[in-house]
């Protein structure tokens, strides 16, 4: 575990990301600083959530946590499970963190991870070397700072002594603040529930829970429609967790704050056991 600053401001300064109306082509949509509410959990959490209801030409949900951790308040953690799926508000309690997100892929039927991960400087899961490249392209790793980068799958034996915390995802989706163009898979192509967390320049890490599989609610979003939002929200660096219905964003006191799609119903009620996460708690 490191000890971390986590400040999430969805909002970028003017002059940046919304004066720029994000640079989303028209056939895309775009938004700005009005379109979205926000409330402030404490002087470094922010919580933002889309209220225009519409993105990319179709209606969608999307909440997104901002955390500064440039004074190194809070601290990063990642939480796992090795078979037993497990929801993630359970896993947050249990670490009395402020804030969590679901995690990268794992094992439905027999829980723990499917993708390289290492939590308190101890391996939990090798890579995998049958895994798709598109999936296990990125890494969110955490040692003196917390950094999205990209995961080097044929020298991680020495790379991964650099980090004490280190959970690899896919695809990536900005990196050095440039969109990174995704393979045209099907995976990538079709809209889904996605989550997503990245780092800004000025040191913010961004989790970001888009809902879908709601008709008429919540679209979803492809990975490069996934990859825009984050670059227009000020992510210097960003990449895709799982999503689907395990795309999960909670929230202390909170609960549940988007709409997750495993009961079929608009609510906060249809979270996914799962088998790991990322977690934000005082340090």
């Amino acid at each position: 575990m490191r000890k971390l600053l986590f400040g999430l401001l969805l909002i970028v300064v003017s002059g940046t990301v919304y004066s720029q109306e994000c640079q989303i082509s028209a056939d895309l949509g775009s938004f700005h600083r009005a379109d979205w509410t926000k409330q402030k959990f404490n002087r470094q959490i922010s919580w933002y959530q889309l209220k225009s209801r519409e993105l990319f030409g179709e209606p969608q949900s999307i909440n997104v946590l901002r955390i500064d951790l440039k004074k190194h308040r809070y601290e990063v953690s990642m939480v796992y499970s090795d078979s037993t799926l497990i929801l993630l508000s359970d896993m947050a309690d249990e670490q009395n963190a402020l804030a969590a997100i679901n995690g990268t892929f794992f094992d439905t039927k027999n829980g723990g991870s499917v993708l390289f991960l290492k939590v308190d400087d101890e391996i939990i899961t090798h890579p995998n070397p049958n895994a798709k490249a598109f999936i296990s392209e990125a890494a969110f790793v955490v040692g003196d700072s917390a950094r999205v980068v990209e995961f080097p799958k044929n020298d991680w034996q020495n790379w991964h002594r650099n980090y004490e915390d280190i959970m690899v995802s896919g695809p990536l989706l900005v990196k050095n603040g440039i969109l990174v163009e995704p393979d045209t898979v099907v995976f990538n192509t079709t809209k889904h529930p996605r989550s997503a967390i990245g780092i800004t320049s000025d040191y913010e890490l961004l989790m970001v829970a888009a809902d879908g599989r709601h008709e008429h609610k919540a679209a979803g979003l492809s990975i490069k429609e996934l990859g825009i939002l984050m670059q227009a929200l000020g992510c210097k660096e960003a990449m895709n967790l799982d999503g689907g219905g395990s795309t999960t964003l909670w929230l202390k006191k909170e609960g549940v704050v988007n709409y997750p799609s495993d009961n079929k119903k608009f609510d906060h009620e249809g979270a996914r056991a799962i088998a790991n996460g990322i977690v934000v708690f005082m340090n």
